[in-house]
């Protein structure tokens, strides 16, 4: 465990340091992003999912994608409730749901799956992304919308291309295909790159952020409680319920739902015209504490509560 969550500090301490000595830059995220999400994520996606997996690994697989939908669902509605206690503007309420309710499955949630469980563990994080990210593209954006001028809900969003990566990657293991070797190598060592690109774009998205913003923000400090330990320990008192459930697959849920904020929430969210500020000072108070909080869920996930 002491190596796997080594390796997290380091890509992301190394990101952290190459923004701050201006190796990295906002236009150089931006490229990075666009790599991990057209090219090293999908490739990751697809090769991890072309194993040759069991009936019990798949069967695995339904209960965490069944899970995911479950849980994030669960989640929202507990914003909701919390959102109304704390009389937020509906606005400012939309946003604190929208970023409590949803984590950063695939940027940090994939690298941390495949330190942590290796190809199987991408294979079953991508099921559980699968049911967080239909909803991240549907309740997730009709939260950032402008309520008095609907929009029309574009299905592309839905479907974008690592979507349709653990579709095509599922529908490999269930029909148990193959890639070809000349195509999986290739793609294979795309997808490796997934992991430390991951990693420093965190790191270099927290030496942009200035922190003494989120100094004194009771709503920000809620928010990182509720989406750094109350949801983990939901999931875990959930997942305690059910000992018939593989224990790789229920730690691989405690840690998902231990994420950070989504990172991709601020940009949704200034798109729609969300409170962006506060959907931003979310992820990054979210994201800097899950450095910490997410080692722990995996140790007690793992080596405690599971065993």
């Amino acid at each position: 465990m002491g190596a796997q969550v080594g390796a997290l500090f380091f890509f992301v301490a190394l990101g952290f340091l190459g923004r701050r000595r201006q190796i990295l830059n906002t236009q150089g995220d931006k490229v990075i992003s666009d790599i991990i999400f057209y090219f090293t994520m999908p490739a990751l996606t697809v090769t991890s999912m072309n194993l040759k997996v069991s009936s019990a690994e798949l069967t695995n697989a339904w209960l965490i994608l069944a899970a995911s939908l479950i849980l994030v669902l669960l989640s929202y509605v507990l914003t909701i409730l919390v959102a109304a206690a704390l009389h937020l503007s509906p606005r400012a309420a939309y946003a604190f749901q929208f970023a409590t309710a949803f984590g950063n499955v695939a940027y940090l949630g994939f690298p941390v799956a495949y330190i942590l469980f290796g190809r199987l563990g991408v294979f079953y994080a991508a099921m559980y992304a699968l049911g967080h990210n239909l909803l991240f593209w549907t309740l997730g954006v009709w939260l950032m919308q402008d309520h008095d001028q609907q929009k029309r809900l574009d299905w592309r969003q839905i479907f974008n291309i690592n979507v349709l990566a653990i579709v095509l990657g599922f529908a490999l293991a269930l029909l148990r295909w193959q890639i070809p070797e000349l195509i999986f190598h290739p793609l294979d060592s795309l997808g490796q790159a997934t992991v430390p690109l991951a990693l420093l774009l965190v790191g270099s998205m927290l030496a942009e952020s200035p922190l003494g913003t989120l100094a004194g923000n009771k709503t920000v400090y809620l928010m990182t409680i509720i989406r750094l330990l109350i949801f983990p320990a939901l999931a875990l008192l959930v997942m305690v319920m059910l000992p018939s459930w593989d224990k790789m697959a229920r730690s691989l849920i405690i840690i998902q739902m231990a994420m950070p904020a989504a990172a991709i929430a601020p940009a949704v969210a200034r798109k729609y015209d969300g409170d962006y500020n506060l959907v931003s000072e979310g992820v990054v108070a979210t994201t800097l504490l899950s450095l910490l909080t997410i080692p722990l869920w995996a140790w007690l996930a793992n080596y405690q509560i599971m065993t």
